[in-house]
């Protein structure tokens, strides 16, 4: 690396830091993120708090075209959110989604966070949400399958992260973890993508609700 991209790179992370800590304080300030607990705050790179953007759309619709016009293979997650239950569909939920571009990166200019492509969704009256995104990259600095992320709430149910959705094939999914998705039966992590005739990509994913908040 020449002396003029170290200075462009950091040039790039110190913007994007900045970027993330005025977010963290705006998200703070709203809710339901007020109400986490101030552990939560302090670890916010590691629960991913820092990868939630604070201005969310006043009426989100259930579905969200978050990379038009985005490099990349057009990928569509066909989404339904269920209670606690596992059995019960939950409307009325936000979700918020993000993934990485096709090259791997979250943020603007190769950095790690906000990321660039991200969006939100309300649940209808069934649970169901559309994602309209792109297959995501797997993150060149990091030995991580390529996943999608959900954060949810509303619809009487706290701030809560959910499992990634990650994809049947990918090499970089130990057993370990491929066993441990099946075993969730409809809620598996890990699902299969299709191709239709208009070139995108499809899959469906189920989430199952928390009764508490899993950020710490």
């Amino acid at each position: 690396m020449t002396r003029r991209q170290f200075v462009q790179s950091a040039a790039l992370l110190a913007t994007g830091a900045a970027a993330s800590q005025s977010n963290l304080q705006l998200l703070r300030e709203t809710a339901p993120f007020h109400d986490l607990p101030r552990d939560a705050w302090r670890h916010a790179r590691k629960n991913g708090l820092v990868m939630i953007w604070p201005n969310p759309p006043a009426h989100p619709s259930s579905v969200a075209h978050i990379a038009d016009r985005e490099p990349g293979q057009p990928l569509v997650v066909m989404g339904q959110v269920y209670a606690p239950d596992g059995q019960t569909p939950a409307p009325g939920v936000t979700v918020y989604a993000y993934n990485t571009d096709a090259a791997g990166y979250y943020g603007a200019g190769h950095t790690d966070y906000p990321p660039r492509l991200h969006g939100w969704m309300l649940t209808d009256a069934s649970g169901h949400f559309e994602l309209h995104t792109i297959r995501p990259g797997t993150d060149p600095n990091m030995r991580d399958p390529a996943q999608i992320h959900f954060v949810l709430w509303g619809g009487g149910y706290p701030v809560q992260s959910a499992d990634p959705l990650q994809f049947t094939g990918d090499p970089l999914i130990s057993d370990v973890v491929r066993e441990t998705a099946r075993a969730k039966g409809m809620f598996d992590t890990i699902q299969l993508v299709t191709r239709g005739a208009d070139g995108a990509e499809r899959c469906h994913f189920n989430i199952r609700l928390f009764a508490e908040s899993n950020f710490y």
